[in-house]
């Protein structure tokens, strides 16, 4: 059966005063001086791997989620969903849990094993838990659906339980520790040259927080680029010297071990960058830039979504093709080289939110496409594995949410995923589990 939404647990505000609110690209701006972060770092090159990437660690974030108390004032987000209950699906590689009430005003979310961290407008920021019945309630203020930043929350986190939060205010790359209950703790700046608006990719590995940013143009780089803050190793460079970045991810796919990959939409191609680093004890250890893919131009605004498949990291691109449009999984294997499959849309889609998360031995994507090829089709909520060899392997429709405008993914513990998306001016989140194993199919019996 569906969940429904519990009380509220640990609801936090931090300060996250971010420029350029609405709006995914905003041009680079002059912002007021702030502290100086540590200098930037040296790296030596990657040009052998210490050792291939463990194919079956397990992805980062296993926790179990918390539970959940206290009241939450959710009746501003009563019948307000677009979408309808829907039955868990058993039987199937995967169980369908949801969504049955909106849990928030639509707006940017983040999903990490524990929670939701919701962005708000006033540039704030609240945290909500999962509950044994679904995540608690978020923020209800009509504001929220009319106006939010774009630039979304990282959460870094490890099984160990730690955890930390990045966004970028200003130019500044802000990083807060984020505690079990839902608290974030006082913000440091750890770089000061981040493009006002953006969102940065973070994970953890090997004890440490490696987080990529969208930089500013510099005296070396005229094009926003890639930038790499690794905990105790300072900032590196990931874009090349003439090469831009207007989206970014990364992915871990080893104990220490992390493929960067990023997105340099341009006005006539789109090509997309890998570049793989090792953490080590002293140092950073950076292979060369990869380009893995040329797309054509871009329609809007794409962005790339990163996540690890097997000891590979697959980069998700919603792209306009020569046919048509389609959803690109670009995957890339430790050795740098890539697979590129695609998943056909029946019509573009000019925002085209995609997430992806890994649990039950698979890893999921999830995406939006037209129900059909006729302009104005309503939209559909999908789910797909990615196979070994980066196909896209549909699965089926989940929700018939109208259009999607957010939406995000995370997995909770071995076993489950959650997934927050806003469906008109409502956010809903829709639980991910483990089905039944296929079963072979019967032989046919001879004469």
């Amino acid at each position: 059966m569906g969940f429904a939404p519990r009380a509220l647990v640990g609801i936090t505000f931090v300060a996250l005063v971010l420029a350029g609110a609405g709006c995914r690209r905003p041009p680079p701006k002059k912002d007021k001086p702030l502290p100086q972060a540590p200098p930037s770092a040296s790296a030596e090159p990657l040009a052998t791997p210490s050792a291939a990437p463990d194919a079956d660690e397990a992805p980062a974030g296993s926790a179990a989620p918390a539970g959940s108390a206290g009241p939450a004032g959710s009746a501003a987000l009563a019948g307000g969903g677009a979408t309808t209950k829907r039955k868990p699906k058993t039987g199937a590689r995967f169980l369908i849990d949801g969504p049955e009430q909106p849990i928030a005003v639509g707006g940017a979310a983040t999903v990490f094993s524990k929670g939701i961290v919701w962005r708000l407008s006033g540039n704030a920021a609240q945290v909500t838990l999962f509950g044994p019945d679904g995540p608690a309630p978020g923020p209800s203020e009509p504001e929220r659906a009319r106006k939010w930043p774009r630039g979304k929350v990282a959460v870094a986190e490890d099984a160990s339980g730690v955890m930390h939060t990045y966004w970028v205010e200003g130019s500044g790359l802000v990083r807060s520790a984020l505690d079990a209950e839902g608290k974030l703790g006082a913000p440091e700046i750890v770089a000061n040259d981040a493009v006002p608006g953006t969102s940065p990719s973070a994970l953890r590995t090997s004890g440490r927080d490696a987080v990529a940013y969208m930089a500013a143009p510099n005296a070396r780089n005229a094009e926003r680029h890639g930038r790499l803050w690794v905990e105790g190793g300072g900032v590196l460079d990931l874009s090349p010297e003439g090469s831009g970045a207007t989206s970014i991810s990364l992915v871990p796919v080893g104990e220490g071990q992390a493929i960067a990959m990023w997105l340099d939409a341009r006005s006539a191609m789109t090509p997309v960058h890998a570049r793989r680093f090792e953490i080590r004890e002293k140092t950073t250890a950076l292979a060369a830039d990869d380009v893995v893919f040329v797309g054509g131009p871009p329609e809007g605004y794409p962005e790339l979504v990163g996540v690890r498949a097997g000891n590979s990291a697959a980069a998700l691109l919603p792209l306009a093709t020569e046919k048509g449009f389609a959803l690109h999984d670009i995957l890339v294997d430790w050795n740098g080289k890539a697979k590129i499959k695609t998943l056909e849309y029946p019509n573009g889609l000019d925002t085209a939110p995609v997430a992806a998360a890994s649990a039950c031995g698979e890893t999921f994507a999830v995406y939006t496409r037209p129900e059909t090829k006729e302009p104005g089709s309503p939209q559909v909520l999908e789910i797909a594995t990615l196979g070994g060899s980066g196909a896209i392997e549909a699965q089926e429709v989940a929700a018939y949410p109208g259009q999607v405008l957010e939406l995000h993914a995370a997995a909770a513990d071995a076993n489950t995923i959650w997934v927050a998306y806003t469906a008109g001016t409502k956010s809903f989140a829709m639980r991910l589990g483990c089905g039944a194993k296929a079963t072979a199919p019967a032989a046919p019996k001879g004469k």
